[in-house]
């Protein structure tokens, strides 16, 4: 079963995920990330959405459940490209869970259209793709791109974990 993103209303993210759980619907993915934030004079942590706006489900056919999901709460429409719903690789969907579960904090990342498309063979995101940037302070990170989307997330990683990808 392919993997879809939809595109949600903002600040929509967990009603969608929610609903579509609480109807034994698809599989869903929201993938977050701590950030510390100051409301009404108070200080906290928070969780936010990783590509705001945006969750992914897995659905197993085009027909009935497409209309199961487009009818949610808060959902505006499925991610096409050339008027067909465009696909999330399993390996983007995996490499994000592994990202977003390991101990330094995932952020939002600006999209990148150079650098080598690495895979990470040793530390906490072992098993990982995505490509390499120099992050803040000329630190490497791994960068994983969601195209469709036009966004990206990046965790820090030593140069020694990582190598070409096929």
């Amino acid at each position: 079963m392919p993997w879809y993103a939809i595109h949600v209303r903002s600040n929509f993210e967990r009603q969608v995920v929610q609903f579509l759980e609480g109807r034994h619907g698809p599989e869903t993915f929201l993938p977050t990330y701590r950030t510390r934030s100051r409301r009404a004079g108070v200080t906290g942590w928070i969780e936010r959405p990783l590509f705001a706006g945006y969750v992914f489900a897995r659905l197993e056919s085009l027909d009935r459940p497409r209309i199961a999901v487009l009818q949610a709460p808060g959902v505006v429409r499925l991610v096409e490209f050339g008027g067909r719903p465009a696909t999330v690789d399993d390996e983007i969907v995996a490499s994000l869970r592994i990202i977003v579960s390991g101990p330094a904090a995932a952020r939002p990342h600006p999209l990148l259209r150079e650098g080598q498309t690495v895979r990470v063979v040793g530390g906490p995101f072992t098993g990982a793709v995505g490509r390499l940037s120099r992050g803040r302070g000329r630190k490497p990170q791994l960068v994983v791109t969601l195209e469709i989307l036009g966004r990206a997330a990046a965790v820090p990683v030593a140069l020694e974990d990582v190598e070409p990808a096929g």
